[in-house]
Parts: structure tokens; sequence; C-alpha cells
């Protein structure tokens, strides 16, 4: 098993997941939602620019160059997975990441990339 003492650290809930993998199916299972989230260019380049801040659709279309409409079925799936939220003013809507965990993963994984390609 890979060490945690140089990564992010490990909690106690992760910790008893580790130990009980089994016992613990929901959350693997939540977790690979998230996973499969994050398995598509368009999502993740969403995802992105909703790192930086909220954002409306129509910025996070200019920001990614992707249809209006298939921007707004995939913040529909990121919310049914509670990844991304919105804050409604007036008749403007602003989507937002939930927390900073997704961000740091997409992060982490394009430094990995992008690490892998310097060697």
């Amino acid at each position: 098993m890979a060490s945690t003492s140089d990564s992010t650290p490990v909690n106690a809930a992760v910790k008893q997941l580790l130990r009980n993998p089994e016992g613990n199916l929901e959350a693997i299972s939540e977790t690979a939602d998230l996973f499969k989230a994050l398995a598509t260019p368009s999502r993740l380049k969403m995802l992105l620019v909703l790192a930086h801040g909220e954002a409306t659709v129509t910025h996070i279309v200019e920001s990614t160059e992707l249809s209006q409409p298939l921007v707004s079925q995939h913040l529909k799936f990121l919310r049914g997975l509670h990844l991304v939220g919105v804050n409604r003013i007036g008749r403007e809507a602003y989507y937002s990441l939930k927390d900073d965990h997704v961000a740091h993963i997409i992060l982490d994984a394009l430094a990995h990339t992008v690490e892998g390609h310097e060697h």
C-alpha cells in the first residue's frame, strides 16, 4: 500500500475504510462515481473553470468552448453527484465546486500527467 506520509493526511474514517473495504461499499461506490465524473474531458474542463471560483453557464461555455446544452447537461450531472452547487441571484445562476477536494484531485492528476511527460 502506498505511504500517506507525503500526501493528504488520512482521517479516521478513511483509515477504517482501508481496514474494512467490504464494509464500506457505499463510500467506495460514491468514490467510483467521482472518478466517472472526472473521466470526460468536457466535465474536466468545466471543473477546472469552477476551480477558479463561481461561474455562470455563459462563462463556462466561453471558457471551455463547449455548447450551452452540453454544459447544462454536464452541470446537471455534476450537481446530482453533489460536486457542484448553484447560487441563484435574480435571474442569474452561479455554479461553484461544493468543496476544494475535487479541485485538489484534478490538479494533482494534471501535475502527475504533466510531470510524466517531462521525463
